[in-house]
């Protein structure tokens, strides 16, 4: 139970065990152990098969996807993380999916809620401008999330259920921030892999 190895083994395949309840406790419990030690300084002499960022990027992969439905916010971090290694996960579009979900159920839900509550149906303030603006630098990462995906399912057929899906989700937030058209919308799908992940 203590041999790192064998959690970093476990815990970066853990994304694997989709929606088996029961398993994604146990892979999430290994892949948590197993980030926490190495971020603690800990290592092991022998990464074979994995290298070291390889773990890195799966372990908190495997925590975001895991983590996704119950905690967004929290998977948002370990998502974006996981995206910044070079490894296949970078070049995945499930990952960018993933992010943009994270970004809509999480930060974004959240925000929306707030300034409904607050602002809705009153005067604009300075604080309420200030809420709007947050809001729509979540709804811009999202279309950036989605974009990514979409950009990278290209014309394969292992996304050919879920590339329709990203598509719709990235039409409905372009048009939300540009006034219900989707005037430049082709051209950010055909540039977005060319730019940095926003933070």
């Amino acid at each position: 139970p203590d041999d790192l190895k064998v959690l970093i083994d476990l815990g970066a395949n853990g994304y694997l065990v989709g929606s088996n309840p029961s398993l994604a406790t146990e892979a999430l419990g290994y892949a948590t152990k197993a980030l926490q030690a190495l971020e603690s300084g800990k290592t092991i002499e022998d990464w074979e098969p994995l290298t070291k960022d390889v773990a890195f990027a799966y372990l908190n992969y495997t925590i975001g996807t895991i983590n996704l439905a119950k905690e967004p916010a929290a998977a948002l971090k370990n998502l974006l993380k996981a995206a910044q290694y070079e490894t296949p996960l970078k070049k995945s579009p499930a990952t960018y999916a993933y992010i943009a979900g994270a970004y809509e159920t999480g930060p974004y839900q959240k925000q929306s809620d707030e300034y409904k509550a607050l602002y809705s149906g009153k005067d604009e303030t300075p604080e309420s401008k200030l809420a709007l603006a947050n809001i729509h630098q979540l709804v811009d990462r999202m279309i950036d999330g989605y974009a990514r995906a979409v950009a990278l399912a290209g014309t394969d057929t292992k996304f050919a259920t879920q590339k329709p899906v990203w598509q719709e989700s990235l039409t409905t937030w372009y048009k939300f921030r540009n006034n219900d058209k989707t005037d430049g919308m082709d051209q950010l799908v055909a540039g977005v892999l060319a730019k940095p992940l926003p933070p």
